[in-house]
C-alpha cells in the first residue's frame, strides 16, 4: 500500500532509505526516523487496537509517551514484546507488529459483544458480580479473569538480547532537551558544571522542532542543532538521547533507560539493546514540558480523534497528514497553530472554539487563511465506528451547559486541544508537594524536597521567552553554587507568536436524550458516567474513586485523563480540583522492560558462583549439584543409572551403617572476639552462654525483634574471649548483618568484634557409626575416644602436618565430627579422608541424603524456619531462657504466641506406609468436606526413611502435641492428591539421642 497520507518534503525523515514492515499480517513501509505510529498513520491505519473492557476500536490519540491506546505486540528478531507503545518505537526493517485485545482480528472482534452489554459493566461490577454465588469461583470466574486479564502475549521463549546497568554521578542532571532544558545545560556546562543532559526522544528540541519560533534568528530546530553540538563537544557534558529519567528517588538518586539498540536492526555485538543508569545528582532539573489535555466529548475515543499538538507533530516532523478533512476542537489558540499547518499543505480545516469570538495573533492568521472558524462551538459527539466519519456539533449556550442548536459536519478526523498540563511526575516522585494553577488549570510543583527544579513547561511557563530566562538562569545559578565559578551567559533573544487565555471548557454537555460514552480514561473505558457512579456509591477520596473505577491506572497512568477525571470530582462535589487533590505519581514513568532492570545478571551471572575447595573433586565423582545461596553444593553422587531418590537412599543408608562424607564449607562461619563476647551471645541466642566451657560446642536459636526464629546453628568456645559461630548456608550474610547491627547501634558499649570467616575454613562432616575409627587414623597422636572429646566438644589436631579444628556435632544423628582446615588444604583433606576411609566403607554423601538423615531424626531446617515460627513450634522452646533477656523474648509474650492449640512440629507417616507425602501439602481432618476445608497445618519436610524403610515427613500442625496417635488427610489440591497419614513424633529415628552421644 502506497504511503498516501505521507506530505512531500515535510518533517526530519530519512526519505533515501525506505523501511519495510509489517502490520497484522499486511506489508507496509515507512521511512528511516518514523515510528510505528507515523508509519500506519502515513499508510491511512488508524484502526490498531481494542480497549481493554467494552473492546471498542482504538486508534492513534497522541504522538509520544502520552500515548494511551495504540499498545501493540511487537516481534523483531525472533523476540516478542508486548505492550509497545507505537507511538515511541522507532520503525526497524523486518518488524512485525499486531494489535492486542482482540479475536479473531482487530477489525471484528468478538469481545466488542461488551460494548453492547456496557450498562451492565459499570465502574466497580467486578466488586459485586465476582462474589456470588460462592462456587463460581474456582470453576468461572477465575479462569475467565485470567483468562481475559492483560493485553499482549508474554513471551514464553529466552530473551536472547543483552541489557547492562551503568552507574554515573554528575553536578548537574537536567531530563529534557526542549528550549528550558537546552537553556540550562548550556549555562551550566559553561559554567564549569558536570552535566548529564538526556532526551526522551530520538530526537533533541522538545516543541523547538514543532513551534514556528526563532531563537536568535535561528530557526527552533536550527538553533536545537548549535547547542547540541557546543554541548557534545564539551568534556564536562554528557548527552543522551532515546533516555527517559523514570523513577526519582531519595538522595538525589534518578533511574534511567537508555534504548540503545532498539532502532538497529542489526546492532553491533557488544551493544546492549537497553542500558540502565543510575545518576546521583548534586541538582536535578526538570525540564520535562508538559502534555496537551483533551476535551471530552461523546465518542471521544472513536479511531481518528487526535490530540492537536499530536497531529502537528506528524506534519512537521514525520511529513503525515493525520487526516485530509480536519475539524478542530480547542479551547485555546493551540489548535489554530494545527489548524495553520493543515492550512500550509492544502487541506481546509474547520476550528471549533469553545471561546466567544476574540481576537490574537493566530486567530487573525486563521482568517487571513481563511479557515472557517465556529465561536461558541463544541463537539457533540465523534459519529463512525471504526473510524471517525463526521462529527456532531452544536452552539453552546451562554454558561456552556448544554447547547442551542446542533449539526453534522463530515470530517475524518478530530484534533483537540484542552489547554496543557505540566509533566509533574518526576517532581512529585521527588517528594515536592504540588499546588494548584488556577491561571492554567493544573498542578506545578511547589516546595521541593530534594535538590530538585523545575523550570519552563513543566512548572506552568508556556511563552518562550520567560522558559530561556528561566533556563539560562537556573542553569548558571545552580553551577555557581557548585562550582563557584561566574560565567554567566546572556539570554538570547526569541520571536513567537503571542497567545490568548484558555477557556476554562474540559468536557461537552450531553444532550437530552442521548446517551453518547464520554471517555475520560481510553485505555481502561473509564466514562464520565463511571465517576459519577462511584461517587453515588459514597467514594469521595480521589485515590478510592481511582481504584473503583481504574482511572488513570492505565499504563499511560492517566496523562490525558487524571485532570479531567479531578475536574468531574470536583463539579459533582461542588468543591475546587485543589480540595479534590490528586493521586499518586509512582515510577516508573514508562513501561520499562523487566531485562532492562535485571540487566546482565543472568543465566550464570544472576549471582556471583561460589565454589568450594573440593568442587573439582565432587565433578570428577559425578556429583550433581544444586544452588545453596550462591554456593554450589553437592546434591547427591550418581552412580551408572541412579536417579535422584536411589542415589540419596543409598548415600542416607551408608551413613547410618558405615561413615559418610560431607562438604559443609559452605555453613556460614563467624569469628567472634572480644571481653564482652559471652554476654554478647547470651543478648542474641534465646539460650544462655556465659557457663560455656572452652573447648565446647552449643547449640543456638536466634530470633528477630518479633520473636520469629531467624536462624539455628552451634557456637563453639574456643578461648577465653573466643568463640567460633557457624550458621545456615542460606542466612549466613543476614545474621552476620544482624550482629553487626546491634554491635553498632544497640550495644555500641560491648566490646566485640564479628568477622565473617566462611571462605576461609573448608569443612567435611564425617557422620555414621564408623567415623570416630575413622578420625582416629586420620588423627593417630590425638585421643578421640568419647570421654576425651564427648559430644559437642572441640579439639585441635593435625592432619598430616596440616591444623585442624575438630567439632563433635552432628546433623545426621550418627555419630559425627566435622573437620576444618584452612580453605587452600580443603581439596589435601578431602582427598585423604577418602583415601584412608575405604576400610570403612565411606562415600560421599550430598544434600539430599543429609534432607533424609535431619528429616527423621526430627532435626528442624529451612522449611521448618521458614520466617512464620517461633521456637515453640518447632519443638525449640526448651532453648529459650526465663533467666535473661535476650533479643525477641518480648515479643514472645503475645497472645497469639501462648494459645493453647498453637501450632507444633510432629511426624507423619502414611498409613499405607508406601504414597510419599508431598511438601506444602494441606492437613485437614476430612479429606471430602466441603471447601473452604479447615486447614490444621502443612507438610514442611518429606524423605524416605532409611532407617524404617518408609516414607517420612515432618510437618508444623495446629495443637500438635495432642494430635499424637490421630489420623489426618496431607491433600494436594494443586495436584488432586490425598493421602492418610498417622500423626506421630517428629523423632522418628533414636528418640533417646543415644547414637550421637556414644
Amino acid at each position: 500500500m502506497s504511503q498516501s497520507y505521507r506530505i512531500n518534503n515535510e518533517g526530519l525523515l530519512n526519505r533515501n532509505k525506505e523501511i519495510s514492515f509489517k502490520f497484522n499480517g499486511t506489508k507496509y513501509t515507512g521511512y528511516e526516523g518514523d515510528t510505528l505510529a507515523s508509519a500506519l498513520l502515513a499508510n491511512g491505519i488508524h484502526l490498531v487496537g481494542r480497549s481493554f473492557k467494552y473492546h471498542r476500536p482504538r486508534g492513534f490519540f497522541g504522538a509520544g509517551v502520552e500515548e494511551p491506546n495504540a499498545k501493540l505486540q511487537i516481534l523483531l528478531n525472533g523476540h516478542s514484546e508486548p505492550n509497545v507503545n507505537a507511538t515511541e518505537f522507532e520503525l526497524v526493517e523486518g518488524i512485525e507488529a499486531t494489535s492486542q485485545n482482540c479475536w479473531p482480528s482487530v477489525k471484528f472482534d468478538l469481545g466488542a459483544i461488551n460494548n453492547y452489554l456496557s450498562k451492565f459493566f459499570p465502574a466497580g461490577f467486578y466488586y459485586k458480580t465476582f462474589k456470588w454465588p460462592k462456587s463460581f469461583w474456582y470453576k468461572v470466574y477465575e479462569p475467565f479473569i485470567r483468562k481475559i486479564a492483560g493485553f499482549g502475549i508474554a513471551s514464553l521463549e529466552k530473551d536472547k538480547e543483552r541489557y547492562e546497568h551503568k552507574y554515573e554521578y554528575c553536578d548537574l542532571l537536567v531530563t529534557g532537551s526542549g528550549p528550558a532544558g537546552l537553556s540550562s545545560a548550556y549555562a551550566a556546562a559553561k559554567n564549569g558544571a558536570k552535566v548529564i543532559l538526556v532526551e526522551d526522544k530520538p530526537r533533541f528540541g522538545g516543541s523547538l522542532l514543532t513551534d514556528d519560533v526563532t531563537i536568535d534568528n535561528l530557526s527552533g530546530k536550527a538553533w536545537t542543532d548549535k547547542i547540541i553540538t557546543q554541548l557534545k563537544e564539551m568534556p564536562n557534558v554528557i548527552v543522551r538521547n532515546r533516555s527517559q529519567v523514570f523513577g526519582y528517588y531519595d538522595h538525589n538518586m534518578t533511574v534511567m533507560i537508555e534504548r540503545t539498540g532498539d532502532h538497529l536492526k542489526d546492532k553491533p555485538k557488544y551493544v546492549p539493546r537497553q542500558r540502565l543508569w543510575y545518576i546521583r545528582a548534586k541538582e536535578v532539573i526538570l525540564s520535562t514540558g508538559s502534555i496537551e489535555r483533551p476535551i471530552v466529548f461523546g465518542n471521544n475515543d472513536t479511531p481518528g480523534v487526535f490530540l492537536s499538538a499530536a497531529a502537528k507533530e506528524y506534519i512537521k516532523v514525520y511529513g503525515v497528514l493525520v487526516g485530509k478533512k480536519p475539524l478542530i476542537f480547542t479551547n485555546n489558540d493551540s489548535g489554530y497553530e494545527t489548524a495553520l499547518e493543515f492550512k500550509k499543505h492544502g487541506i481546509d480545516p474547520i476550528i471549533l472554539d469553545t471561546r466567544e469570538e476574540h481576537t490574537s495573533e493566530l486567530i487573525d492568521s486563521a482568517k487571513n487563511q481563511n479557515i472557517k472558524i465556529k465561536f461558541s462551538y463544541a463537539v457533540i459527539a465523534a459519529n463512525g465506528y471504526k473510524k471517525v466519519n463526521s462529527a456532531q456539533i452544536g452552539r453552546l449556550n451562554k454558561d456552556k451547559t448544554s447547547f442551542v442548536n446542533s449539526e453534522t459536519i463530515e470530517c475524518d478526523c478530530i484534533c483537540v486541544s484542552g489547554f496543557w498540563t505540566p509533566t509533574v511526575h518526576l517532581a512529585s516522585q521527588s517528594g515536592n508537594k504540588l499546588k494548584f494553577d488556577d491561571k492554567i488549570d493544573a498542578f506545578v510543583p511547589d516546595k521541593s524536597k530534594q535538590n530538585e527544579t523545575s523550570i519552563g513547561a513543566s512548572k506552568g511557563t508556556f511563552t518562550l521567552q520567560d522558559t530561556l530566562d528561566e533556563g539560562f538562569k537556573k542553569g548558571f545559578d545552580l553551577s555557581k553554587k557548585i562550582t563557584s565559578n561566574n560565567n554567566s551567559i546572556s539570554t538570547p533573544s526569541s520571536n513567537e507568536i503571542k497567545k490568548s487565555l484558555h477557556d476554562k471548557f474540559w468536557c461537552s454537555p450531553l444532550p437530552k436524550n442521548k446517551n453518547f460514552k464520554r471517555f475520560v480514561d481510553f485505555q481502561n473505558d473509564v466514562s464520565v458516567s463511571d465517576i459519577e457512579v462511584a461517587l453515588r456509591e459514597g467514594y469521595r477520596s480521589i485515590e478510592h474513586v481511582k481504584r473503583y473505577t481504574t482511572l488513570g491506572m492505565a499504563t499511560d497512568q492517566g496523562r490525558t485523563s487524571n485532570l479531567n477525571g479531578l475536574q468531574l470530582v470536583a463539579n459533582v462535589e461542588k468543591k475546587i480540583v485543589p480540595q479534590v487533590g490528586h493521586t499518586t505519581f509512582r515510577p516508573p514513568f514508562t513501561p520499562i522492560t523487566i531485562g532492562t532492570i535485571v540487566g546482565r545478571e543472568v543465566d550464570m551471572e544472576y549471582m556471583p558462583t561460589r565454589k568450594t575447595p573440593m568442587h573439582s573433586w565432587h565433578e570428577k565423582n559425578n556429583a550433581v549439584f544444586v544452588d545453596a545461596g550462591a554456593w554450589k553444593r553437592p546434591r547427591y553422587y550418581k552412580q551408572g543409572n541412579e536417579n535422584l531418590f536411589e542415589a540419596s537412599k543409598r548415600e542416607a543408608k551408608n551413613v547410618r551403617e558405615h561413615v559418610g562424607i560431607c562438604d559443609v564449607t559452605t555453613l556460614g562461619k563467624i569469628d567472634i572476639k572480644g571481653p564482652d563476647a559471652a554476654e554478647f551471645l547470651n543478648r542474641v541466642y534465646t539460650n544462655g552462654w556465659s557457663k560455656l566451657s572452652i573447648g565446647k560446642a552449643r547449640y543456638g536459636v536466634m530470633l528477630r525483634e518479633d520473636g520469629i526464629v531467624m536462624d539455628d546453628g552451634t557456637t563453639t568456645r574456643i578461648s577465653e574471649n573466643h568463640y567460633h559461630m557457624t550458621t545456615t548456608t542460606a542466612q549466613a550474610a543476614n545474621v552476620l548483618s544482624h550482629l553487626e547491627y546491634y554491635l553498632q547501634i544497640v550495644w555500641p558499649e560491648l566490646k566485640v568484634n564479628v568477622l565473617s570467616t566462611t571462605e576461609q575454613w573448608a569443612g567435611a562432616a564425617l557422620a555414621g557409626p564408623k567415623s570416630r575409627d575413622l578420625l582416629a587414623k586420620l588423627f593417630p597422636n590425638l585421643d578421640v575416644s568419647n570421654e576425651a572429646l564427648p559430644f559437642m566438644g572441640y579439639t585441635e589436631g593435625n592432619l598430616f602436618g596440616i591444623k585442624a579444628k575438630i567439632f563433635r556435632i552432628s546433623f545426621s544423628g550418627e555419630l559425627a565430627y566435622e573437620i576444618n582446615v584452612e580453605s587452600n588444604y580443603g581439596l589435601f583433606m578431602w582427598e585423604k579422608i577418602m583415601e584412608i576411609g575405604k576400610e570403612f566403607n565411606i562415600q560421599p554423601y550430598g544434600t539430599e541424603a543429609l534432607s533424609f538423615l535431619r528429616i527423621e531424626m526430627g532435626h528442624v531446617a529451612g522449611p521448618e524456619l521458614d520466617g512464620r515460627t517461633i521456637p515453640y513450634d518447632v519443638s525449640l522452646e526448651g532453648l529459650v531462657s526465663n533467666k535473661k533477656d535476650f533479643v525477641g523474648k518480648r515479643s514472645l509474650q503475645k497472645e497469639a504466641f501462648n494459645k493453647l492449640d498453637r501450632q507444633k512440629l510432629v511426624g507423619l507417616v502414611p498409613t499405607d506406609k508406601k504414597t510419599n507425602i508431598p511438601e506444602g501439602s494441606h492437613l485437614v481432618m476430612d479429606k471430602n468436606a466441603k471447601l473452604p476445608n479447615p486447614k490444621l497445618g502443612h507438610v514442611s519436610s518429606s524423605c524416605w526413611s532409611v532407617e524404617n524403610n518408609n516414607p517420612f515427613s515432618l510437618a508444623i500442625v495446629k495443637d500438635g502435641k495432642n494430635m499424637i496417635g490421630k489420623k489426618l488427610f496431607a491433600v494436594s489440591p494443586l495436584k488432586d492428591f490425598a493421602v492418610e497419614v498417622e500423626v506421630i513424633s517428629s523423632h522418628y529415628v533414636d528418640q533417646e539421642g543415644k547414637r550421637v552421644r556414644s
